[in-house]
Formats: C-alpha cells, sequence, structure tokens
C-alpha cells in the first residue's frame, strides 16, 4: 500500500516551451523498503521525464499514474442544483395546471355535446306534436355551434400547452440529472518504490518536465537627464504564461534558453562533383556584376545575429539562465505575467538622427553599454522619456559591456524632404559607363530652439575592380562628416530655430564596357 506524501513546488525552471518542475520536502520515512505516493502532479507531466532523489536512500523505480476520481462539489455547484430543483418543480406544477385545463375544457365540451342533444330532442318533440318554433330552434343551434367552435379552439391550445410543458420538463429533468452525476477530475501522482536503511526525517525531491509553459523577454528603457547629461534605465523582466493546471506559489522561478527537444546530429554527407571548363569567347569579354541589399551581421549597436532558422529565443547560440529577483506566484490560468529579472542605469549619449531614405522623420536616438549581469536578449522593449510613454520598438541581442541604440520616438518640430535625381553618361570611345546620383535634402526646424541634426544617407559599395563609386566632394555640400566603409554619409547640421537649409549629396557609379547587369 503506498503512502501519500503530498510535495510543494519549490522551484520551477521555465524553458523555451515547457517547464522542468521540481517538488521537495521533508518527510519521515520508517526503515526498509516502501512505495510511495506523491499527489498533485500535473495531468500533463511527462512520464519519461520523472526522476526522483531521496537523501540516504534508493529510488528503485519511479512512475506517473493517472486516476479518475469524483470532484468534489463546491457552493456554486449546490447553487446551480437548487435552481435546476427549482425550474423542475415549476415546471411540473405548470404541466399539472395544463393537464388541469385540459380537463376541465373536455368536460365543458361533454356539457356542449348534451345540451346540442337536448335541443335537437326538443325540435323532433315539438316537431311531432305540431308546435314548431324554427326562429327559436334556429338560434339554439347558431348558439350550441358558436360554444362548440369556441371549446373546441381552447380545448387545442390546451393540448399544446401540455405538450410544450411537457418537453420543457423533459429538458429540465435531463439537466437536473446531468448536473447531479459527480464530476469526474484526473488525479495524477508519482509513485515511488524507495528503500531507506535508517529511516526517519529524509528529503525526498521530484522533478518532472510539463508543457504548455512559455516564456519570453521584455524591456522598459526610460532616457532622463543626469549629472552631466542623460542615462538610460533599462528595466528586464521575464513574461510567463503556463497552464498546466498547477499553480505556482511562492516558488523559486529560473528563466531559461536551453532546447532539451533540439536534437544534435552531423549532417549527411553528399557528393559534390566539381567540373571544369574553358571560358567562352563572350564570357572572357563580359563581367557580371548585380546590385544587392545586404544586412550587416553584427549584435549590439550594429544589428543582430540571424536566427530566422531557428525561431524563438536569440541567446546568441549559448544556453543561458537568468534567475527572478525573489520568490514568484504563477497561476495557471494562461494569461501573461511579467516577472522582474534585473535593472541597470548607464550614461546615455543622445543625439537627433535622421534617416531620410526612410522617413521624413527626426528620431532621438540614445546609445549606451549594457552595465546589466547578464546578455540582453531579443525582445520588445518599451520607450519612457520624460513627457511618458513614447512607443514600443525592438531591443536586439546584446552582450555584456557591449554598446547598444535605442530611438526614443520622433521630434515634432524638426522634417526631411527628400529629392533624388540621376543620369548616365557613356563615353563614345571606351563605352564607359558613368551614372550620377544627386539628393537634395531640406531640413526644416519649426521650433524655438536650435537642434544639432545628423543625417544619414546611403551609397553603394563595390567589391570588383570594373566597377568604380566616387563621393562626388565638389557636389556635396556640405561636406559629410564621416563615410563609412559600409558605405554610410554621415552629415552633422546646426539647425537654427525657424529655419530651412538644404543639403547636397552625390555620387557616381563608374563601370567598363565589359560589366553587364548594372
Amino acid at each position: 500500500m503506498s503512502n501519500p506524501i503530498h510535495l510543494p513546488i519549490v522551484k520551477v525552471t521555465v524553458l523555451e516551451d515547457r517547464a522542468l518542475v521540481e517538488r521537495r520536502a521533508d518527510v519521515v520515512l520508517p526503515a526498509g523498503p516502501q512505495r510511495l505516493r506523491v499527489e498533485g502532479l500535473s495531468p500533463l507531466a511527462v512520464d519519461r521525464s520523472l526522476q526522483a532523489q531521496l537523501t540516504g536512500g534508493t529510488v528503485a523505480q519511479a512512475r506517473v499514474s493517472r486516476t479518475w476520481k469524483e470532484k468534489p462539489r463546491g457552493e456554486s455547484a449546490r447553487a446551480q442544483w437548487t435552481e435546476l430543483r427549482r425550474r423542475v418543480e415549476d415546471l411540473e406544477a405548470e404541466w399539472k395546471r395544463a393537464q388541469v385545463d385540459v380537463q376541465r375544457l373536455r368536460a365543458r365540451m361533454e356539457v356542449v355535446h348534451v345540451a346540442r342533444e337536448d335541443v335537437l330532442r326538443a325540435i323532433a318533440e315539438l316537431s311531432g306534436a305540431g308546435r314548431a318554433k324554427p326562429e327559436s330552434w334556429h338560434e339554439q343551434l347558431e348558439t350550441v355551434r358558436k360554444e362548440t367552435a369556441s371549446v373546441e379552439d381552447a380545448l387545442q391550445r390546451a393540448h399544446s400547452h401540455v405538450q410544450e410543458a411537457w418537453q420543457r420538463l423533459v429538458e429540465a429533468r435531463a439537466a437536473l440529472l446531468q448536473s447531479e452525476q459527480p464530476e469526474q477530475q484526473l488525479v495524477t501522482a508519482a509513485e515511488l518504490e524507495a528503500n531507506h536503511p535508517a529511516g526517519g526525517t529524509v528529503s525526498l525531491r521530484v522533478t518532472y518536465l510539463v508543457p504548455c509553459a512559455v516564456w519570453r523577454p521584455a524591456y522598459r528603457a526610460t532616457l532622463a537627464p543626469a549629472e552631466g547629461g542623460e542615462a538610460v534605465t533599462l528595466e528586464c523582466e521575464a513574461v510567463v504564461w503556463q497552464r498546466t493546471e498547477e499553480e505556482w506559489k511562492d516558488v523559486e522561478l529560473l528563466f531559461s534558453t536551453a532546447r532539451p527537444t533540439l536534437g544534435a546530429s552531423p549532417p549527411r554527407l553528399m557528393e559534390d562533383w566539381l567540373r571544369l571548363r574553358d571560358k567562352s569567347e563572350q564570357e572572357k569579354h563580359t563581367v557580371e556584376v548585380s546590385i544587392r541589399e545586404e544586412v550587416i551581421q553584427t549584435t549590439g549597436e550594429g544589428g543582430a545575429s540571424q536566427t530566422e532558422s531557428m525561431p524563438g529565443l536569440d541567446d546568441g547560440g549559448e544556453a543561458l539562465t537568468l534567475r527572478a529577483a525573489h520568490r514568484v506566484t504563477v497561476p495557471g490560468d494562461g494569461a501573461p505575467h511579467r516577472v522582474p529579472l534585473f535593472q541597470f542605469s548607464a550614461p546615455a549619449a543622445s543625439e537627433l538622427i535622421g534617416y531620410p531614405e526612410h522617413s521624413p522623420l527626426v528620431h532621438r536616438v540614445a546609445r549606451f553599454d549594457n552595465r546589466g549581469p547578464a546578455v540582453l536578449l531579443a525582445g520588445p522593449v518599451d520607450l519612457v522619456r520624460s513627457s511618458g510613454y513614447v512607443g514600443r520598438s525592438q531591443l536586439k541581442f546584446t552582450g555584456v559591456g557591449e554598446k547598444l541604440k535605442l530611438g526614443f520616438g520622433s521630434e515634432d518640430t524638426l522634417r526631411i524632404a527628400r529629392l533624388v535625381d540621376s543620369k548616365q553618361d557613356t563615353q563614345r570611345l571606351t563605352g564607359k559607363r558613368t551614372r550620377t546620383h544627386q539628393v537634395k535634402l531640406f531640413l526644416s526646424n519649426t521650433g524655438p530652439r536650435a537642434e544639432k541634426v545628423v543625417l544619414e544617407e546611403r551609397m553603394p559599395v563595390s567589391e570588383v575592380e570594373a566597377v568604380e563609386v566616387r563621393l562626388l566632394q565638389e557636389q556635396t555640400k556640405p561636406a559629410p562628416a564621416k563615410v563609412s566603409e559600409d558605405g554610410i554619409v554621415r552629415f552633422e547640421l546646426a539647425a537654427p530655430p525657424r529655419s530651412q537649409q538644404e543639403l547636397a549629396f552625390a555620387y557616381s557609379v563608374a563601370s567598363s564596357a565589359k560589366v553587364a547587369g548594372l
């Protein structure tokens, strides 16, 4: 016979799409082999993941058992049963009253039939005696006919009422019978075959995996003035959903990016034949060139590591475990619950940046270092300034100490207009083609305060000698502050109050006659 034991949940490790639940407590056991039954497990517990440990003893076997038991009735069930019982009683009384009405109408119909027979008998007797009264007989027969029609119509309605009342009574009795049936619930327990040589108070630990639990990181960034400049306070939280039919009450909560179900297998080797051939005369005199958009593959400020083939949490390829700041209670209602993890403040350098190619708006962008105790996983971030909530953005994967940037909304007083013009020139002798791109930017400041604005444009970068990309310095005014190796041209401008200024930016793409594809 198994001894029932209740072990509370003390620790939960939430993975990407499941959770590892740990139950632990001190129990008193007698010496020798025995069977233990740990009740209260989730019905969704994965059987093969069950593990049990007993200090000072051994657990020979552990398995998950599931049985159906009658669920105890609560106050709500009794109130619902009383309402159904009252409805059944009312319908029974209504059905009986309807039957009484039918019997009364049938008796009335018999009286009408007797009256009609009396009228017909009187007509026969008086006609034989020579005392005919046709006017009186016609009136009496008309009265009997009207009464017969009225009683028949009422009797038909009474029969319909009886049938309807009976149908409602049958449905109510069926509902009452169904509510009186005991509700079943699935009781899940862990059955252990344990052995403790000495007995006494020992520590029993049971762990198992459950699905229907998930977590994702979320952030809140606040940009505020600080001594000597500005500072960003970043709060990291974990949003947890769980519907495991267990309540995680006052538990130690951990969040992991590990994927225990992800199998690792070497790639399958396949034959790859390489063949050489001589180029044709046309291929010898032609260079195939194509223009492509390329995303810079970095973390932190430059971008994010790409994990399109593996959706979910982006941990940079290394499993991480984050711990909640305090014990947490997460009910199994399937609703999102936010759990604080950590927060930090870091000095920030903010500037107004515009990307005219994408938007006419100018945004406040702050750059700061990750001074938190752990890396920042990719996730949504709520943006807050001194004026309040300004929007939501996406935080990229950022390592500890790495620099990142966040945009804190646009400035309403600054706008950018962009005009693009291009022309191509071909030399007749050499066939060299030169395409010139001219971009005009108009920056407007309608506010009463002077601002420093940074505008970033881009130009293509050539990877072959047959194509040359050159910034036209004489047509670019004012001169750019920086041109990166990726083709990002940075302009730093001073926008006086209530002013408008023009910026010219030009570059050329020169290619020889044998280049094809541009």
